[in-house]
């Protein structure tokens, strides 16, 4: 016997036929089935659009946004136990520019991580080292958006905000009979309402060494106690990621000329570490330190490049193809030396102090893309017409507005 599956049309079919027979025999019960059948068709419409009277509608569909409600119920609850690493690794590469090692690296790591997880330890703990400027923060976050669908699975903290020994209280609760002591820490209560998440711990170094000596059980024992209540809060579907620019210099120095294994690389960045004070009770308990190498070459004028595209949108403004001028991109490269001192980003600072207003007098004038050309040390805005020609050209340099001729 052939299998038959039924769809929508065959189950019309069969309807119509059914109501032919039924009307030969009774037409006053046929008219009454067509009647309900049409009824119950209208009330899946109604249901469906979300326009059932209100004392119908489920309450959820009442009173809040019953979508968004599951979506995020389910995220919480979802979480990924098999990865695909290389997969993983190609859509973080093309984020994150010039870190494919440590990328790859990190992306094996989860995979085992997560496949082979313990419920009294936290997915991972892993601290990303290396030279201001070159991805650390923004991989953190990049990581958190491909693992769960979004960055509200990210918990991101500046430790530079907790210098002082007190500061712990601001994460982790305040105990009875203080000031605060009602409500929850920070990380707890981001915890609490998000389990499943990345943990940016961003410049970890410069926290106090009490507000360190915190996170010790939530990376041994698989929690950490909410101060005001005594609440023991889960950290074991969290991945935490520190990330320190201590002993930058000699880490983005081992990250270019090691030429070893990776365990080898590990070893010294953690001595490295060391050496500059970190707590050695904290890199007990990281997993792995990896080294963010100082960029150069192609990969700060691919990095440069995506910054100057993310700040026109800023403005509602899409780069033509091919419209950013190669020449400035190699001034960029030639500044390595800055690059070095304050990361890609502080190149892309200056190249935007030049370009804004240029941005801002484009759209103004109703443009839609636009090219950067650089002209001379000051840098042009030519408006792009619909048809793909270049209109008029507005011309920035530290602030002095020179119109340009036609392209």
């Amino acid at each position: 016997m052939i299998p038959m599956s039924i769809g929508p049309i065959s189950s019309l079919m069969s309807a119509a036929i059914f109501m032919i027979f039924m009307a030969r025999y009774s037409v006053p019960m046929a008219a009454l089935t067509t009647a309900m059948a049409a009824l119950a068709a209208y009330a899946i419409l109604l249901r469906k659009t979300n326009r059932l009277p209100r004392w119908i509608m489920d309450v959820l569909d009442r009173l809040t946004n019953r979508a968004r409600l599951e979506q995020d119920f389910e995220g919480r609850r979802r979480a990924p136990n098999v990865i695909d690493a290389d997969a993983l690794y190609e859509r973080l590469r093309t984020k994150v520019i010039g870190q494919d090692p440590v990328i790859r690296s990190i992306a094996t790591q989860l995979r085992r991580r997560l496949a082979g997880h313990r419920p009294d330890k936290p997915i991972a703990v892993f601290c990303l080292a290396g030279p201001p400027g070159v991805g650390k923060t923004y991989f953190a976050k990049t990581l958190a958006e491909e693992l769960y669908g979004d960055r509200t699975h990210l918990h991101f903290f500046d430790m530079s905000q907790f210098g002082q020994a007190h500061a712990a209280a601001s994460l982790f609760g305040q105990a009875r009979g203080y000031v605060g002591s009602t409500s929850y820490g920070s990380l707890t209560a981001a915890l609490r309402e998000r389990p499943n998440s990345v943990v940016l711990l961003d410049e970890f170094e410069k926290a106090h060494p009490d507000v360190h000596k915190r996170f010790l059980t939530a990376w041994n024992d698989g929690f950490v106690t909410e101060t005001s209540d005594g609440a023991r809060i889960s950290t074991s579907e969290a991945i935490f990621i520190l990330t320190t620019n201590a002993a930058s210099r000699r880490i983005g120095e081992l990250a270019r000329e090691h030429v070893g294994s990776l365990e080898e690389l590990d070893r010294l960045i953690k001595k490295a570490l060391l050496d500059s004070q970190f707590a050695p009770e904290v890199l007990s308990r990281v997993d792995e330190v990896f080294a963010f190498r100082p960029l150069a070459g192609l990969d700060i004028a691919r990095v440069v490049a995506l910054e100057i595209e993310a700040i026109a949108k800023q403005y509602n403004l899409a780069i033509v193809e091919g419209g950013i001028d190669p020449a400035l991109l190699v001034e960029a490269i030639d500044r390595e030396g800055l690059a070095d001192d304050g990361g890609v980003r502080e190149i892309t600072r200056n190249i935007e102090r030049k370009i804004t207003d240029g941005l801002i007098d484009a759209r103004a004038a109703g443009a839609r893309t636009v090219e950067i050309v650089k002209r001379g040390d000051a840098v042009a805005i030519v408006p792009v017409a619909e048809t793909g020609g270049a209109s008029a050209v507005r011309t920035r340099d530290n602030g002095a507005k020179a119109e340009g001729a036609a392209s």
